[in-house]
Formats: C-alpha cells, structure tokens, sequence
C-alpha cells in the first residue's frame, strides 16, 4: 500500500493504456526489419527542488510491443514519475541501464519538431507532421515519420533545418531526444512551475493520430532546403535552451574531470572537459548543462565571467571538431559492424530490465544442448572487437574465438610489473594473465585462429631470441676474463610452445615478464602432465603450471642440476582441444582445478573465409601488442611508481560482483562441482580482465593508475554476457551438465517413462542399469540434482534416513514429447532383448 507522501493526488488523470499501445506500434511497425533497441526512459520530477538524480531505463527489441507497453504503465501509480521514449533506434549493445546518446543512434526513424507556446518556441511547421502529441496544454510534439530509416549523420542536418525553419525547441535537432509518450502523464518539475505551469500532472494525449501516412526525405529536404543552408555561427555555438541533468549519461572521464581540484591551468582544464564532452557523444546543450554542474575548484574562474558564454566559444574551438572526427570514425566502421550485428541477433524480443516474476520455475531440460553464444559488441576495447570481426570475416571463423585469442595475446604482452590492487584495504594483486582453450571440432579453425591472433607476440619473441644469440655468440668469443667482467647473456622470451616443464624452468627463470605457452593442442599438454602416472612427477609437474597461472616466486629441486630459481613463474595461455579429448581428460585427470582455471570458449562453425587484403585492424593490433610489451608501470604523483586501483564506482561494482559470483557457485555446487569450481575463480579473472582492458585502451607509455567504472562495467557485462555462457555450454554440451550426468539423464528418462507422483532412492536403485549402479548415497545425490532443476520437490519425512521426493507436475506437460520417445526408446531395448533370446 502507498503510504500518504507516495499516493497520487486526487484527483490525477489515469494511464490511458490504449493510447500507450497505439504508440508503441506505431513506432515497431516503423522499426519493423531493423536490428536495434528502443528505449523507455523514466525520471521523476521534483516540483519543490532540483529534479532527483538517475531514472529508470528499459531497453527492448524490434517486436517487443507488450515487453515496452508493460514498462510504461507499471508507472501507472508512480508519482512524479514522467515516461519517454525516443522514436530512433539506438544499437543493440547499448549498455544495460543507459540511455544513450547521438552516438548510439543505428536508425533515425522520425524527425520530431519541439513546439512549446510556453518556452515562446511555437512557429509553423514548413511541412505537414504525420502524426502529434500534446505534451502539456498548448505544447506539441510534431512527428515527420520518415519513409526510410536514415543514419544519424543523415538525419541531422534535416533536423538542424527543421528547428530553424520551425523556430522550435533545441530538443528537435537532438536525434537521441526522448519525447513524451501518450496515454501518460506530464508532473511539472520546479522550473515549469516557475514558468506558471498548473502544479497538477496533464494527460499527454494524441492531439493529430497516425493517418499511416509516411513523409518523403526527399520531399522534406526540398521543403527545408531555405534552412539547409542557413549560416552559422563562425566563432560560437548557438545554444538552445539547456535540459536538465537527468537523463543525460556523463562518462566516468567526464566525471572525473568535472570533479577535479588543483589542476593548474584552469583554462586549458576547461577546454579539456569541454572536448571529454563532445567526444562522448553529447549535444552542445547537454554538455553546456554538464559544464555548469561542474563540482571541481577549476570552474572558480567563472566567478567573474560568463561560464555560457565561454562554453560556446570552446565547443566551436574544441568541441565540434572533436565531435565530427567521432562521427567520421563511426560512418568509417558502420558497414562492417551493422553487419556483424545482424548476423549476430537474438532471435527473440526481450525487456532486458524486467523484474523476475515471482512463478515457480521452469524444469530444466537435462538433454538439451546449449547453442553457441556469440560475441557482444560495444563491450571489447575498440581494437580488440575491429580486429576479430574483420579476421573472422576474412578467415571464416568464429569471432568470439578471434577475441579471445586475441585477450591471451594481449594478457600475455603486458609485463607482469603492472599490477591491480583489487580491494581498498588488502594486499591482494593481480597481474594480466588469462589461459583461453578454443574448443571445437577439426573444421573450426582453431590453429589459424592461434596462428593469426598470436603472429604479433611470435614476432616480438623473434627478435629476443636473435639479440639473444647475438650476445651469446659475442660473449662465447670472449676470453676468460672478459667472461668474468660481463654477465651472462639471459634468455628472455615472449612465448614458449612445445616444451617439457624443465625447458620451460629454463626460459622463465630469464623472463620475468611473463611468457605465453601456444598449444595447438592442448591434449598432448595434458598428457605430459600424466607421464609419471599418477606417482610424484604428475604431480609436481601440475603444481609448476598451477603456480605458473597464480604468478610469483618458485624454485625446485632437480636432480644433477641443483636448485631452479624462477623470481616471477608467470604464463599465460592460448590452445586449442577437441571435444572428445577433452571429455576425456576432465574424467580422468586429477581434480586440482587446473582445467577450471581455463576460460572454455566452443567455437561455432566455420566457413570459407575471403580472398581479400587484410583490414587496417590487423595492423593496428599488431601495433597494439608491441606497445603493450613496452609499458611501465602506473605512477602516482608524478613521482613514484604505484599498482592500478579501481575508482570508487568501479570498486563497488566489484564487491557486488563478489557477492553475485558466491551465490552462482554455491548454486550450481549442487548440480556441477567443476562448473562451482570455475565460478570460483571469476573473482580474480575479472581483476585480471580489467587490466587487459585497461592497458588496451591506454595512449601513454604508462596507463593512468585509477581504472574506471565504465571499464569494469564493461569488463563485467563481458565475463557474464560472452564468457559465462561459453563455460555453461562447455560444461554442460561437453563434459555434461551435472556430475554423474548419465545417471542424471536415466533418472530422469525412468520418471517420464514411469510417471510416478513420487520417487526415493529405492526406485531409483531399482530403475536401469545405470541406475543400478549407483549406492544410497549416489542415488540420493541423483534425486538432490534433479531437485535442483526444479524437476522434484523434497517431502517432509519422519526417518531421518529416508529420502523422499515429489515429482513436480509441470515435468509432465514440459517434457511430454521426450516422455514418448523415451517410452519408445526402453520398449525397443527390451524387444532387442528379447529377439537375442
């Protein structure tokens, strides 16, 4: 119930959910074959004050009509609460909970003209609308629904003449604008109040509906043509009336330099953030809003002038430049990212913010086979994501193995000096290292995946090795005593490939650096390990490449060969494995954790590939590797060398990654130990990926000590969204999705067959021969597995020794074509019985 601060005055107009629907359609019926998202934003107005701080932020596919009409009317009851929703698609990776801004724009659907009477921003339209919204009482929105979707660049222009030509607000020339959504209601914020607004919330309505009639660009553009060419202003920006700070998405940089105290130059600091600005993507009437709310000691200098005006004479200087360069970029790249985001759609629509329902939940289907997951875009550093998807068109290969090759590499590059601090107050540290298995069939490619992601780091590594002999052969020529007067030349490496863990000692006792171990096939890795059997020499062998993955110290004793000393035991690792092999070591390898300290990635099909020149990518990977081989550590100061540190946002985000990756062991411990003891590790992994990130995206001999939010964000989303899926679909389509999965899959198979109400560990012992196999205990853990899939509820029990189990009823209905072939299946085994006697 709403307490009496929360409850809606009396009275307020209701949510017209018809006028809402109306709209929605519209907008998907305009969307219709396009890939993108849209997005329904949500703020809450504050009539007595500055309006409150975030909204609430949906995103929902092409075809999600009910999805996005249920995320504007459960504000139905919501006070202040105003609801928008911009016409434009924005990219299909736009962030969970961002808004988005010009720069995520993929579609330009409807050009829409701000004319508000009480703003004084009311002139005439040069063309008809297609279709208008009253807003407030005399305030319209007036919709020009495009006959063809265009590019933001495109549209622009158009959209700068309109509001020219219109003498409407500055909202219009804002193609990532979100506009008022029929059916709702308008809440007066503090400033309309001021303006003379009734302090009651309007209906927003349809004042002119959707005839169907669409308008021609072409047609628009001669209409607009007067105002196409309208000068502007050479020395400054025209601004438009500023919005308020909500719903305007300020980077973490942005933020930053806002923020900053003690900066010197306080002038240069200005230009500084006025070009962070613009290169985030913001309009000039965003960023002029941002500017203003500047906390840092730097915006003092405006005590005795016009912040405004000094805002628009740097964003013509600095940032519309910056801008346009961005938006050049971006036109450069379009093609080839607009296809790889087609061919990597989810096929179906879904609200991505929707609350979990509360209905009981669905049996898992233990036979069922993951499909691939494909790799996300806008999450990898920009180079990382250009390079596979280029290569991966050109080879015909899977991108997702191309990036994750390519994160080895790129891991194994960084020097080990360079360090993350996880946690505030902890001497916990992680160093760049990632071991990555390509999984997959002979015709997926993986050696020409390995081959081509690594040829940088194999490059470098040449050159150690021929300055290496060099020395070498320079200081064999040397007598006795000049050996004495100079050092012994060290081998120093990149990679290491085919060698046995004393070779290895070797090499890495010289590179402190950090190595990476390339093997195109990982079977014949796992099978040096079990040499010696089972005896001591497997297992000290698998405790050197344990402590090779954690990093630090390590010596051994060898025989004939005394003491091995190794100051930094450091690899990483890049190889490809087949399913079978695999399957094979993970039953049959000692349970150490070895296996799980592999990021699995199951590579998709392959195809022909191109006869074409390589992308710019290539090269600029390449480029890319190098100078990370070349980086030094972060200082702090100016002065002293220091490990990376998250940024308090980024660290928070860390801790609730923490607590998430606890209760997604401790659930899936049940079902899958190896998969729990995978999940165990995502700790650490994340540290080591937001350093790989970090250093990517780095321009300067030394990355910037404090790592920011939005590449943990990024970081985060990447683990949950590309790697976690690849690790459910190795763990469950490779080695099975529980241990002791036949058993699992019999059990299951005899409760279909059987369609008992109940089940105990005596039918299942009394079920196939599988099933007969198992011991009380096993069985029980049979019943405790299906439990957690939500196939069995327990039931209560006098005896403490009996163990008794509820068929859920939904198994039944799920699952009632399996029920019949698995019928089908045990009645043609017995028939084979029979016919052999």
């Amino acid at each position: 119930m709403n307490s009496p601060a929360n409850r809606l005055p009396d009275p307020t107009p209701a949510f017209d959910e018809a006028g809402i629907r109306t709209h929605v359609e519209m907008l998907h019926h305009l969307a219709a074959g396009l890939q993108g998202v849209f997005v329904v934003s949500t703020f809450f107005a504050n009539p007595t004050g500055e309006d409150r701080a975030g909204g609430i932020i949906n995103h929902h596919l092409v075809g999600d009509v009910d999805g996005m009409v249920e995320s504007v009317t459960v504000h139905a009851q919501t006070p202040n609460a105003n609801v928008y929703i911009c016409p434009n698609l924005m990219r299909q990776s736009l962030e969970r909970g961002k808004k988005g801004a010009e720069a995520d724009v993929v579609a330009v659907l409807a050009i829409v003209a701000d004319m508000d009477d009480d703003t004084g921003r009311a002139g005439a339209m040069p063309t008809d609308p297609n279709y208008v919204i009253e807003s407030s009482p005399g305030n319209y929105q007036c919709f020009l629904l495009l006959d063809k979707p265009l590019p933001p660049g495109e549209a622009k222009p158009l959209a700068m003449a309109l509001k020219r030509a219109a003498n409407s607000d500055h909202c219009t020339v804002d193609v990532s604008h979100v506009w008022r959504v029929p059916g709702c209601l308008n809440w007066p914020n503090a400033k309309k109040l001021a303006r003379g607004r009734s302090p009651n919330p309007s209906a927003v309505r349809i004042a002119q509906p959707w005839d169907g009639s669409l308008t021609s660009v072409d047609e628009l553009s001669t209409a607009i043509q007067p105002w196409l060419s309208a000068p502007e202003t050479a020395s400054a920006v025209s601004l438009g009336e500023l919005p308020s700070l909500d719903g305007i998405d300020i980077s973490a940089t942005a933020s930053e330099l806002l923020a900053a105290n003690e900066v010197g130059d306080r002038s240069a600091w200005a230009a500084k953030v006025v070009e962070q600005l613009a290169f985030d993507g913001l309009t000039p009437e965003q960023a002029c809003a941002a500017f203003l709310a500047a906390s840092g000691d730097w915006f003092r200098r405006y005590e005795t002038r016009d912040p405004i005006k000094d805002f628009e004479r740097m964003w013509s200087k600095f940032g519309a430049p910056h801008a346009e360069e961005r938006e050049a970029a971006n036109r450069v790249s379009s093609g080839l990212m607009a296809k790889f985001a087609t061919k990597n759609q989810v096929p179906t629509a879904a609200n991505d913010n929707a609350p979990p329902t509360a209905e009981s939940p669905r049996p898992v289907d233990p036979w069922a086979q993951r499909k691939h997951p494909s790799l996300p875009t806008g999450l990898l550093p920009e180079v990382i994501e250009e390079y596979a998807v280029s290569q991966a068109e050109i080879m015909g290969v899977d991108a997702g193995g191309i990036a994750a090759a390519a994160l080895a590499v790129c891991a194994a590059a960084i020097p080990d000096t360079i360090t993350l601090r996880v946690k505030r107050h902890d001497d916990w540290e992680e160093a760049p290292r990632l071991w990555v298995a390509l999984i997959g069939n002979p015709s997926a490619k993986k050696s020409p995946i390995i081959s081509a992601a690594t040829r940088p780091l194999r490059a470098i590594d040449d050159d150690m090795v021929r300055s290496y002999l060099d020395e070498k052969r320079a200081y064999d020529a040397l007598d006795k005593a000049g050996k004495s007067e100079k050092p012994t030349p060290k081998q120093m490496r990149a990679r290491i490939e085919d060698v046995t863990v004393e070779a290895a000692q070797e090499i890495l006792r010289d590179s402190r650096n950090g190595v990476l171990l390339i093997r195109d096939e990982l079977s014949g890795w796992f099978g040096s390990m079990e040499k010696y059997g089972s005896g001591k020499g497997a297992a000290a062998d698998r405790s050197f490449w344990l402590q090779a993955f954690n990093g630090g110290s390590y010596s051994v004793n060898r025989v004939g060969r005394g003491v091995v000393a190794i100051d930094n035991l450091s690899v990483s690792m890049l190889g490809g494995i087949q399913p079978e092999p695999i399957r094979r070591i993970a039953a049959d390898a000692a349970d150490d954790g070895l296996l799980q300290r592999l990021f699995p990635i199951c590579l998709g099909s392959s195809s022909v590939g191109l006869d074409v020149p390589p992308a710019a990518a290539v090269g600029q990977y390449s480029g890319l590797v190098r100078r990370l081989n070349g980086l030094q550590r972060p200082v702090q100061g100016g002065l002293a060398e220091t490990s990376l540190q998250f940024d308090s946002a980024a660290q928070d985000l860390r801790h609730e990654l923490s607590e998430r990756h606890h209760e997604m062991q401790a659930s899936w411990e049940i079902l899958n130990k190896k998969l729990a003891a995978h999940i165990g590790k995502y700790d650490g992994l994340f540290a080591r990926l937001c350093v790989v990130f970090h250093c990517i995206e780095s321009t300067s001999p030394r990355p910037a000590s404090v790592i920011p939010f939005d590449t943990a964000r990024r970081v985060a989303d990447f683990l949950h969204e590309f790697l976690f899926p690849h690790a459910l679909a190795f763990y469950q389509n490779v080695l099975g999705l529980s241990d002791r999965h036949d058993a699992v899959l019999a059990t299951a198979g005899w409760i279909l067959t059987h369609r008992p109400e109940k089940i105990t560990v005596r039918d299942v012992r009394r079920g196939d021969r599988t099933m007969r196999d198992l011991d009380d205990d096993q069985a029980a853990e049979v019943l405790r597995k299906l439990d957690a899939m939500s196939w069995l509820d327990p039931l209560p029990q006098v005896r403490k020794d009996s163990v008794s189990y509820a068929v859920v009823p939904a198994v039944y209905e799920e699952f009632e074509l399996r029920a019949a072939k698995e019928k089908e299946r045990r009645e043609r085994v017995r028939e084979l019985i029979a016919s052999a006697n």
